[in-house]
């Protein structure tokens, strides 16, 4: 029905700042908005950009310093370097696989601006004491909640805690369009600033000498999402309750099972209310009970009895070569890389969590959580004989 609507309309955008109230996207944002109990949801063109022109919206500026968590997909810390800024990467709670609240005051600065919690796999960050932290320091919070659709912490949801929640809809995603993102905001000024940012900076009223109110201001490019996204977003939408129902439930019935399973566990922090976003399942084990088997091994093992897990992150994200100085030459000035370099040496940087996690990880993707519930009782059977049979692993 909404590509249709798109394709004999005749109209693939949603109009010069992408907020054109008839839009496919502002339909698809306000929807969203509400799923999250949020006043706006804008559209942008993915994940990635969705926390860059949050990070500028909230004027974050080259050389301030943004605290990212060590173990978490590597845009969270390139976009801090896309809008000039360095990222400074702390610690998670192994209990969660989110940012440790415990382990920012090592982490903060003279230049720290704002911090990036990021929602793990769905698991909602501490978010509580997230925000007394950075209330205390007068820090910014930009929440990445791009594998977080529709969790939440009692009645707020992710995107609502801190100033600006970014989310993704890329082809993995819990809700997709293949490539797509959305900023939540509550705040009205920062939800312009947003809208201007996503559209080459364009601002209401930036030059009333001109027959159009509507003009560049800011330097920015094009963030826009098109309509054919929005109408691919919005059928999806509309299926995601029935489907966020099941994966819950499918996951409750997961954990239960598997903690039967000596030496194996289901990542999870329970905190009053949370609603798990459940993008993954996330399994920690013990290496001791497994015989030392890593990760990657147990997956081939896993895989070979049908049962689709991946490893967790081989590495923690300072580990990745576009973090080393060598590879920055080109994309920083030569003031900000010397900062950079001063203050992040990725070789000398240490994230025990992070660092253990990555020996010590299995993943289902969301999918899987869409199955039925016998396949449920596959996935425990594997576990168990894999675990029963480790001598022919080694």
């Amino acid at each position: 029905m909404w590509l249709g609507k798109v394709l004999k309309g005749n109209r693939w955008f949603a109009g010069p700042r992408g907020d054109d109230p008839e839009s496919l996207g502002s339909l698809f944002g306000g929807r969203f908005a509400d799923l999250h109990n949020a006043r706006f949801g804008l559209p942008v063109a993915n994940g990635s950009v969705a926390i860059e022109i949050a990070l500028r919206a909230l004027d974050i500026r080259p050389g301030d310093e943004v605290i990212v968590p060590a173990y978490t997909f590597v845009s969270t810390a390139t976009s801090v370097l896309m809008v000039g800024g360095i990222p400074v990467f702390a610690d998670i709670d192994p209990r969660s696989y989110c940012l440790n609240p415990d382990d920012l005051h090592h982490r903060i600065g003279p230049k720290t601006k704002a911090i990036i919690p990021v929602h793990l796999g769905g698991h909602m960050a501490d978010m509580p004491s997230i925000l007394e932290f950075a209330q205390k320091k007068g820090l910014s919070v930009v929440e990445d909640c791009a594998q977080a659709i529709g969790a939440g912490i009692g009645p707020r949801k992710a995107g609502t805690w801190g100033h600006l929640g970014t989310f993704s809809f890329q082809s993995n995603k819990t809700i997709s369009s293949g490539e797509g993102g959305l900023v939540l905001a509550n705040d009205p000024e920062l939800a312009d600033r947003v809208i201007a940012f996503r559209a080459f900076g364009r601002a209401e009223g930036g030059r009333p000498e001109r027959s159009s109110s509507v003009s560049s201001v800011w330097l920015s490019s094009n963030y826009r999402l098109s309509e054919f996204h929005s109408a691919v977003l919005l059928a999806q939408l509309e299926r995601f309750p029935v489907q966020d129902d099941r994966r819950q439930a499918n996951a409750d019935y997961l954990t239960n099972s598997i903690g039967r399973i000596p030496g194996v566990e289901h990542v999870r922090y329970d905190q009053p209310d949370m609603r798990h976003g459940y993008y993954y399942y996330l399994i920690r084990y013990e290496p001791a009970s497994f015989k030392g088997v890593g990760p990657e091994r147990l997956c081939e093992a896993l895989k070979a009895e049908g049962i689709p897990f991946l490893p967790g992150d081989q590495e923690p994200i300072y580990r990745h070569p576009v973090f080393q100085s060598d590879n920055l030459k080109n994309s920083l000035s030569g003031d900000l890389l010397k900062q950079y370099s001063e203050r992040i040496d990725p070789a000398g940087v240490r994230c025990a969590a992070a660092e253990e996690a990555c020996n010590r990880t299995l993943v289902l993707r969301h999918q899987v959580l869409l199955a039925e519930r016998e396949e449920m009782d596959d996935i425990v059977q594997a576990l168990w004989k894999v675990r029963e049979h480790l001598d022919l692993l080694i």
